[in-house]
């Protein structure tokens, strides 16, 4: 399977809606009782009930808009940890154009937060500008439990 093949895809926001499911097991909760703390608290419950299983899937399929009304596809994966203090590896791979590739490490809830806050009903999945100006740009610390991978 290519990188933009077929496969779990993430795509379009009624692809995330499928993902949207009430807490049904134990594990469930105690999922939410250990990230909703560092996620938001109870106010974002249900944002963080919504991604709990897609962040159990490691991966994100979007596309970042460009200048110009253009978008660039983009697959996230991470390592699924259970903690959310523990770090999660990740890498970001961009195609078109010259492919890139992102690695890195961060905190579980820091990518939980930036997960929660993708539109679901968006047309074309996007992450959060925190997390691209933490990862390209080196930026806004307050996004980031450290500064970004690039230093």
């Amino acid at each position: 399977m290519g990188l933009w093949g077929s496969g779990p895809s993430h795509q379009l926001g009624p692809s995330l809606r499928k993902h949207a499911r009430s807490v049904s097991t134990p594990a469930d909760a105690a999922q939410i009782a250990l990230f909703a703390p560092y996620c938001g608290g109870v106010h974002q419950e249900a944002a963080l009930m919504r991604v709990l299983p897609l962040f159990a899937e490691g991966e994100l399929r979007g596309h970042r808009p460009l200048a110009g009304g253009a978008f660039r596809p983009f697959v996230l994966r991470w390592s699924v940890v259970g903690a959310p203090l523990s770090l999660c590896s990740c890498h970001v791979e961009i195609a078109e154009g010259p492919a890139l590739v992102y690695r890195f490490e961060l905190l579980a809830h820091q990518l939980m937060t930036w997960l929660m806050q993708v539109d679901p009903d968006a047309a074309r999945v996007d992450l959060p500008d925190g997390f691209w100006q933490w990862l390209l740009l080196e930026h806004d610390p307050s996004e980031a439990p450290h500064p970004g991978p690039l230093h």
